[in-house]
């Protein structure tokens, strides 16, 4: 992906430019100008991307979006969709069940990939002893990105398909959630090694986007009466109310959530403004408090959103390590970055 720069101000202004549409429709030409379909991958980042681009579609129906991801489901779908033991390999399921209502000359080939997925995570995925889902057989540790590739995929391959998803969807989300709980903090850790025990350092703002971001998707799709319901949604409480005081005078999150030396990054910002707009949209939030934080959260990514289009502040692809290590990375321009804006203006243009 293109050159990693930390902060990029030449963005737009304009309040025409401001508007979600407006700004779904700028950021999605860009990208598909700059990167042929074939090129990309169906991999998490990728797939996040497309992801965005799929939503976006619901708010602005542009042809040149709709030929770009046609042509890229093509190629895949032909190619084989690759499915491993990597969750992010996974991560085509994101695309459900919108794919199926947009591109319906598709749907013999979709629902092949769609349970071809869905039996590889339920009988063939590494698991630990407890049944945690384990990151991939080259990193069989307990990652926090796995929550969303695991448990959101299997929430939308299950309820496309009409096969049982909550039991196993919930069960991830909370044991992966109480090994990497950030010591008595409501936040969360990167990783955990399955064995060793040895774990990165510091709150990761992506890492609780994922979470935040996993909680916003599932929630609705649950009877809130249920105990699976009630678990999740006070964790959900409990995380969001501990993000909303972390929000940064410029809207935004930085990058280790309570270091105040850290730098804003764009994608968890994103992944949160999201999750609130979401959250809000299908009745989780009663009261009017988090329109604040969304206006604000709003006018803080738009700086990022630099003259070509693209979207910027991104942190690079990121290994566990130190706090240290997590403030030091470079950012500019990356697949999730701009999956993740692209959700978060589509929820927004949905309000």
């Amino acid at each position: 992906m293109p050159a990693k720069k930390r902060k990029v101000k030449t963005a737009i202004h304009a309040k025409a430019d401001s508007k979600p549409a407006s700004l779904i429709r700028t950021v999605s030409e860009s990208f598909i100008a700059r990167y042929r379909p074939e090129s990309q991958s169906t991999d998490w980042g990728q797939s996040l991307a497309m992801y965005g681009l799929l939503r976006g579609l619901s708010i602005d129906d542009n042809p040149k979006v709709r030929a770009y991801l046609r042509r890229w489901l093509a190629f895949h779908l032909a190619e084989g969709v690759p499915v491993n033991y990597f969750c992010g390999s996974w991560s085509f399921g994101l695309l459900y069940p919108d794919v199926i209502r947009e591109f319906p000359e598709f749907q013999n080939s979709l629902r092949a990939t769609a349970l071809r997925i869905y039996e590889f995570i339920r009988e063939t995925a590494l698991r630990n002893g407890k049944g945690i889902l384990l990151h991939n057989v080259d990193l069989p540790n307990i990652y926090i990105d796995t929550v969303y590739y695991s448990a959101v995929v299997l929430s939308k391959l299950g309820s496309t398909l009409g096969l049982p998803w909550e039991d196993e969807a919930v069960k991830q989300i909370v044991l992966h959630l109480d090994h990497l709980q950030d010591d008595d903090k409501p936040f969360f850790i990167h990783c955990e090694e399955n064995n060793g025990g040895l774990r990165s350092e510091g709150s990761w703002a992506r890492g609780n986007g994922w979470v935040m971001m996993t909680l916003a998707e599932i929630l609705p799709l649950l009877k809130k009466k249920t105990s699976r319901y009630k678990d999740l949604f006070a964790i959900f409480e409990q995380l969001a109310g501990a993000i909303v005081t972390l929000q940064t005078k410029n809207g935004l999150w930085r990058t280790i959530l309570d270091d105040p030396a850290a730098y804003e990054e764009i994608s968890a910002s994103a992944m949160f403004l999201f999750s609130f707009v979401k959250a809000q949209n299908a009745g989780l939030i009663q009261h009017r408090g988090p329109l604040k934080l969304v206006t604000r959260g709003t006018a803080g990514l738009l700086p990022y959103i630099d003259a070509d289009g693209r979207v910027t502040g991104v942190s690079e692809g990121t290994w566990p390590g130190t706090a240290e290590y997590y403030k030091s990375l470079a950012t500019g321009e990356w697949w999730w970055g701009t999956g993740a804006f692209l959700l978060a203006m589509a929820e927004l243009a949905s309000t």
